[in-house]
This record gives C-alpha cells, sequence and structure tokens, in this order.
C-alpha cells in the first residue's frame, strides 16, 4: 500500500518538475551570453533580485489587494453558482430557463465589462470584484448544473421507490453526485480569477498586480514584469492547491476513483 502511495506520487510529483528545470535551463541558456536583450527577456537572477528588493515595500501590498479582490470575487461567485444549482435542483424548468443566459454572461469579454463596471461604481474594489465573481461562477454552475442532471438514474429511482421527497433526493442523491463535476469547473475558475482580477485593475485602480503592471510595462521594466508574473502564478497554484484539498474533504470517493483508474 505505501509503495503504491509512493509510485502514485513520483508520477504526479516528477513531470512537473522535470519540466520546470527544463524550462529554467532553457532560460537560463538564452539569458546568457547576450543571447536574448535584457530588456526582452531578463535572467532568471534578474527577476529573483526584483522580487526580493521590492516585496515589502509594493510587491506585498499590491498582492493582498490583488488576493482580497480575488477571495471576495471567488465567494460570490461561488455563492451564485451554489443558488443557482439549487434552485434548479428543485426546479429544473430554472436551470434550463437559465442555460443562455449563463452562456450569454460570458460572451461579453472582461476589456468591455470592465470598464462599465468601473465607470458605474468607481475605482474601489466593488467592480474588480463583481469581475472576478463573473468570470469565476460560469464555469462552476455550469458543471454543477450537468453533474445534478447526470446523476445516476437507478439511484434516485430507488430512493423514489423508499418514498423520498424532492427535497431529500436532491440532498443525498443529486448534490453529492454533482460536486465531482463542480470541483472540475471549480479547479479551472480559481486559476482563471486572479488574472481576472488583474484585468480588471487594468480597467481602472491605484493599487494591486495589474495598477504595477501598467507602470512597469511602459517603462520597460521586464525584470519586475517577470515577479509580478511569478507572483500571480504563485497565486494561483496556492487557489489550485487548497481547491484541491477541498475536493478531498468533500467528495473522497471521487479522488479514490480517481487513484483506481490511474493505478
Amino acid at each position: 500500500m505505501r509503495g503504491r502511495r509512493t509510485v502514485r506520487t513520483v508520477r504526479t510529483v516528477l513531470p512537473p518538475l522535470v519540466t520546470v528545470v527544463l524550462v529554467l535551463l532553457v532560460w537560463v541558456f538564452l539569458t546568457t551570453g547576450g543571447r536574448v536583450e535584457d530588456y526582452v527577456l531578463p535572467s532568471p537572477g534578474s527577476v529573483v533580485t526584483a522580487l526580493t528588493d521590492t516585496w515589502s515595500d509594493r510587491l506585498a501590498p499590491a498582492t493582498w489587494v490583488t488576493l482580497s479582490e480575488t477571495l471576495l470575487g471567488m465567494a460570490a461567485g461561488l455563492a451564485a453558482a451554489l443558488g443557482i444549482t439549487i434552485l434548479a435542483g428543485y426546479l429544473p424548468v430554472v436551470g434550463t430557463a437559465l442555460a443562455p443566459l449563463l452562456v450569454a454572461s460570458q460572451s461579453v469579454p472582461v476589456v468591455v465589462i470592465g470598464p462599465i463596471f468601473t465607470i458605474a461604481l468607481g475605482y474601489g474594489i466593488t467592480p474588480k470584484v463583481l469581475v472576478v465573481a463573473l468570470m469565476f461562477f460560469f464555469p462552476v454552475a455550469m458543471n454543477l448544473l450537468s453533474g445534478i442532471r447526470d446523476a445516476d438514474p437507478h439511484l434516485i429511482d430507488t430512493m423514489r421507490s423508499l418514498h423520498a421527497t424532492r427535497h431529500s433526493l436532491f440532498w443525498r442523491v443529486r448534490f453529492p453526485a454533482a460536486l465531482p463535476a463542480g470541483f472540475a469547473g471549480l479547479r479551472v475558475s480559481v486559476t482563471f480569477a486572479p488574472v481576472a482580477a488583474v484585468f480588471s485593475e487594468y480597467t481602472g485602480s491605484t493599487d494591486g498586480i495589474g495598477y504595477l503592471l501598467l507602470q512597469a510595462i511602459p517603462r520597460l521594466q521586464t525584470d519586475f514584469v517577470f515577479a509580478l508574473v511569478v507572483v500571480l502564478t504563485a497565486l494561483a497554484a496556492v487557489l489550485l492547491l487548497a481547491t484541491t484539498a477541498l475536493e478531498r474533504l468533500c467528495c473522497p470517493w471521487n479522488v479514490t476513483r480517481q487513484h483506481r483508474k490511474e493505478s
């Protein structure tokens, strides 16, 4: 048993680790000997220096601002997705009626809807939270709605033969069946949420990672831009790891099923 876990861990960790090492080696090769100009591609050392030198006075406060916008937007988007799912679980016609609106909400790009929110709500945190929420809830809501429709019909028939109520059918069968699909959408959403926050800061802000990017790019501070990208990537990675841990707590049966398929 322990040997299987070790093999599974190696299979999970080794491929991305090798990929990261190869990317770093290629990066070092390109940035030594004057092969690429520093303002085009800075060296890893200069990026680390920019990260450490500006962390306390600039990067850390901006990161906290962007993280706050991201977390609040995620919470609002998740609440909206769960609300729609619960409503559609009790009234299936609601899910069918709202599906076109959910798709339409994603047809408007962030670069268009962000300025509209900024004009209407000002330069505070509210328009950023709304942009993140709008981008976040769609994959979660659509996956949850698909999951409750695809619940095991044999299990539903068994529950009905035991005189289960609509309430019991939803919370004991449909919603648990939809959780794996919901977490699949959640994993996609959490990786895009920080990026949505940065794009929303482009449309009007006084702080945050997006605000620092707008200042650094025209000045050709490429090492600082790369440092901001590293921070943004780290935020997305931490959110993804937290989502994976939450999935293990909420639906361990799905994790066990995936491990069986892998083995």
